[in-house]
């Protein structure tokens, strides 16, 4: 029987489902009525800065392995074979460069929003730009996490697809607004080993019923789906080990280095050394979470052979095959389709609920409590909970928005990531590099990298340009003869000669290039406008807020050069100067490294930039 006619939801897979969003309720209950109850900002926002580093990892891989990862990945892998797999090596950097560079640095600020390191570096003005461009990110984003899982419930039970889309936005706004980031990081912990135990379950239920694991490699190779080390330096190839294992880099940076969903689960560590460390943790289960869905995509290909059935569930996008796939395997298996549907909506939820808490604390942090300084604790909380509520229910709106685009749910998220997310980490790396940027410099370093950002982004839709080899349909290619083999292999070569030029073949940058490109256009902007309008002189930074990266990429110049370059920066090596007896400066202090505690103190994010001193 053709699993699209047959909508198999059984008794038990419904009991599954249903214990999965009554376990996330009952989390986000438990936090609403015990400890503090939820009654001060500190946390509702922050977890009290007293999680340990085991759920703040997993909780940081739940944030980003999204039902989008999930349903993605595996139809990438389908579609265009193993190449996508060598993102993996982008994480090593992805993920040490924060846990040595940006969490120090924010950490010791002790700050709650990322964005209020931007108000301590440069000013106001730059701290408000960068946080309406972050909930700009995360509310487009959003739309596409909460639309993926629906679309899946909707194939597979025959649900209402904008029923679902508000099932799940409902369920996710209630246990955010109610038990804040300690309710979003446990319920994440819960729903990773439940997204992890979908996905395992489809891939040995695959692998048996398409005949064992010799006869899915055999497929997948003979179907030419086992990708090679492409190095082709052409920056408008889709994905070559270019693109992902360097222009990945800088998405992940974007991701796990200044994204506030993130940075905000770093903050909310009981140490720094806790922060470092899950941001180490992170790395294995990535590794996991992308093998799991490269694995699942082979075994749809050697199931298939590459034959596409998402019209039968009336789309026509790749994403759907995954669907049908898992329908086509779980059939007649009671309770597997319910713990696949749970896993997708697992992965939705701590993303979107990650989303929710991040975006109400920047709201709160950057735009609103500056404007009432004389706010009370419980009216600030109140507030605090009616904007996560607020985002929830505008995050519906943006569903709607991802139903009308054409694209794939995986390009989408990471065109969305690198369109905005790259600027963004331009602006931080801006601040926290190059000592001689100033405020001016910033903006205008940030509009211009949007300005970019979205003229790329915008023309590559308006050409829909790919500038990826089509590969051979199916797994029959092989067991053609050598003559009509090669014939094949010219008429593929000859396809991608056709390149486009002129404008278009800007338009045609691998979207995995975004987050790089627009990064660096930043970083020069901001440079060249800092230096026309009079750069920042060293004792005008904020003292902690620039980690001394020139100064150590260029040890080998001597002491008064590097002072000329302004490399030798106010951050100290030191927690606090030695003659102080002070607890450890991550447990107490506002983290101004090498400041004195006068100046710690007067270090406040809502203080006027000119009135900092510098550290002596």
């Amino acid at each position: 029987m053709d699993p699209s006619d047959q909508k198999h939801f059984t008794v038990v897979d419904y009991v599954i489902f249903a214990v999965l969003l009554a376990a996330s309720m009952a989390i986000g209950l438990y936090y609403a009525l015990s400890g503090g109850r939820q009654r001060t900002t500190q946390e509702f926002l922050m977890a009290d800065r007293s999680m340990g580093c085991l759920p703040v990892s997993l909780s940081l891989i739940a944030s980003f392995q999204s039902a989008v990862a999930i349903i993605g990945v595996p139809a990438e892998i389908y579609t265009h074979g193993t190449q996508y797999w060598f993102i993996g090596c982008a994480y090593i950097l992805g993920l040490i460069i924060p846990a040595h560079v940006f969490i120090p640095v924010l950490y010791r600020l002790r700050i709650s929003s990322a964005y209020q390191y931007l108000e301590l570096r440069f000013n106001k003005t730059v701290r408000i730009c960068g946080t309406l461009t972050f909930i700009f990110q995360m509310v487009i984003y959003m739309g596409v996490c909460v639309y993926t899982p629906a679309f899946a419930l909707n194939a597979v039970t025959g649900f209402e697809l904008w029923g679902t889309v508000l099932a799940t936005g409902l369920v996710c706004t209630l246990y955010t607004t109610l038990g804040g980031l300690k309710a979003v990081i446990w319920t994440d912990v819960f729903q990773t080993v439940v997204m992890f135990a979908g996905q395992l379950a489809v891939i040995v239920v695959g692998v048996l019923r398409t005949g064992g694991v010799s006869e899915v490699w055999r497929k997948v190779w003979e179907g030419n789906r086992i990708a090679g080390l492409d190095l082709n330096p052409d920056p408008t190839e889709r994905h070559t080990f270019w693109t992902l294992g360097v222009g990945g880099i800088f998405l992940m940076l974007s991701l796990y280095g200044v994204n506030q969903a993130q940075v905000q689960r770093y903050l909310s560590s009981r140490t720094e050394k806790e922060a470092v460390r899950s941001c180490y943790m992170v790395f294995p289960s990535l590794q996991l979470a992308l093998a799991l869905s490269c694995v699942m995509g082979l075994v749809m290909f050697a199931r298939y052979c590459g034959e596409d059935h998402s019209d039968k569930l009336g789309s026509s996008s790749r994403d759907a095959m995954v669907v049908y796939f898992v329908m086509d395997m779980l059939q007649g298996l009671p309770g597997l389709p319910g713990l696949f549907v749970a896993c997708l909506f697992s992965a939705a939820l701590s993303t979107i609920s990650s989303a929710f808490n991040s975006l109400a604390t920047v709201t709160m942090e950057d735009l609103i409590k500056p404007h009432f300084p004389a706010m009370t604790e419980a009216r600030a909380t109140l507030l605090s909970k009616a904007l996560a509520m607020s985002y929830g229910l505008l995050c519906l709106a943006m569903a709607y928005l991802t139903h009308l685009m054409g694209d794939s749910v995986l390009q989408v998220a990471l065109k969305i990531f690198g369109m905005v997310g790259g600027p963004i980490l331009g602006l931080f790396c801006l601040g926290m590099f190059f000592p001689w940027a100033n405020a001016i410099g910033a903006v205008a370093g940030l509009g211009a990298g949007l300005t970019v950002s979205f003229w790329i982004g915008v023309g590559s839709i308006v050409t829909r340009t790919s500038g990826m080899k089509p590969l051979p349909p199916d797994c029959r290619v092989a067991l053609l003869s050598n003559d009509t083999t090669a014939a094949i292999q010219t008429a593929l070569s000859n396809v991608t000669l056709s390149r486009p030029s002129g404008l278009k073949r800007f338009y045609s940058l691998s979207y995995m290039w975004y987050s790089g490109f627009n990064c660096f256009t930043v970083i020069l902007i901001g440079l060249i406008i800092s230096f026309i309008t009079g750069p920042m002189k060293e004792e005008d930074v904020t003292p902690g807020t620039i980690y001394p990266l020139l100064g150590k990429l260029l040890c080998f110049l001597p002491e008064h050069l590097k002072k000329k370059l302004c490399c030798v920066t106010p951050l100290g090596q030191t927690l606090a100067p030695p003659q102080r007896s002070s607890p450890p400066q991550h447990k107490e202090s506002n983290g101004l490294v090498g400041a004195s505690q006068e100046e710690m103190e007067s270090f406040l994010p809502e203080a006027p930039f000119v009135e900092y001193e510098t550290a002596v």
